[in-house]
């Protein structure tokens, strides 16, 4: 991970409410009040409208995001992957091979470090039905069964959603592939793409649980997005408040000589990257098995690291580096917000 030395898009959405707060701050001393102040940070989701009709059981509406400012941060919680120079995963770190740096300071106070981590899993599995991907989604539920059985514990929680023009919650696991293979089935393949807008909805479920987990997007689909109310700077910022990674699948077969192919690329990297995810090319014809077997072993060797910010209010929005030794390169998200 390379030094920041610039403000990113997303934390810029911040600044100009945390003006007003400070404002509101002098009119509430007056009356003695304390209170909690909330407003509408991302400009595209005033915008808000209706959800589109859905064909599955569930439509997931896009929700204004209204975070909260608190006045500090207790502990920062990262989940780090740690490669080789050859990409291996590698699972003997210590500690004291990691410098973690929060706004280019070193910080010290580790309260928690583990590794295969045994914090529980929130995954959403969140597949793209405007174009070929949910018919290879049916294709490969073999795939993805292997992958839940294999990574989830009875404490983990697997949710698999569908998206076009509106989010759609098709089912949780819970060893019913025959029930979401004919939801799936009856989605009508067709429609607008609102990746962003299905990104951040996912984002806002795994979030309705305030236990401590391990956050986890993984979406299948080419990239292309043509009808959100969010941005990509707005779903970054709504996947890290989330605490969320996302890991992007590509199906696209289109990627070397296909323009827009490419952007839909350049998308799903950035995504996976501010995010502390992964991004990942499927095989030939569109194939989920190698791709669901990086993410696996990936979760399989994860640490857990939290810490506490040695200047945890001096800004809204705060960039994260972790370092190693022995020319190791670790993948955690860029930042967190200060709520």
């Amino acid at each position: 991970m390379k030094p920041f030395s610039t403000v990113p898009a997303h934390a810029l959405l911040f600044h100009f409410e945390l003006h007003l707060v400070n404002a509101a701050k002098l009119i509430l001393a007056g009356t003695g009040l304390a209170a909690i102040l909330l407003w509408s940070c991302n400009e595209e989701a005033s915008s808000q409208s209706t959800p589109r009709s859905g064909n599955a059981a569930h439509v997931m509406p896009v929700q204004a995001w209204v975070p909260t400012l608190h006045t500090g941060v207790q502990e920062v919680p990262l989940m780090l992957s740690v490669t080789d120079h050859k990409g291996n995963y590698v699972g003997n770190v210590v500690q004291s091979d990691l410098t973690i740096l929060d706004n280019n300071r070193e910080q010290t106070a580790v309260t928690f470090f583990e590794h295969q981590t045994n914090l529980p899993l929130s995954v959403a599995i969140v597949v793209d039905v405007s174009s070929s991907v949910a018919q290879r989604f049916i294709a490969e539920q073999g795939t993805i069964k292997s992958f839940v059985r294999s990574v989830a514990r009875p404490s983990d929680v697997v949710s698999i959603f569908a998206f076009n023009e509106t989010l759609q919650l098709v089912a949780k696991v819970d060893n019913n592939w025959k029930e979401i293979a004919h939801r799936v089935k009856k989605l009508h393949l067709k429609g607008n793409t609102a990746l962003y807008d299905a990104l951040v909805g996912a984002a806002d479920f795994l979030h309705q649980d305030g236990a401590p987990s391990r956050r986890v997007i993984i979406v299948i689909t080419d990239g292309e997005e043509n009808d959100s109310v969010y941005s990509l700077d707005g779903t970054i910022a709504h996947a890290l408040k989330a605490e969320a990674a996302i890991y992007a699948v590509n199906v696209s077969y289109r990627v070397v000589e296909d323009e827009e192919a490419k952007q839909g690329e350049s998308i799903l990297k950035r995504l996976a990257d501010e995010t502390g995810g992964n991004y990942l090319q499927a095989g030939v014809n569109g194939d989920l098995s190698g791709a669901f077997g990086k993410i696996r072993r990936e979760l399989r060797s994860q640490y857990a690291l939290f810490y506490r910010p040695s200047d945890p209010g001096e800004s809204v929005f705060h960039h994260v580096q972790v370092l190693a030794t022995r020319r190791l390169h670790v993948r955690c998200r860029s930042g967190y917000y200060v709520r």
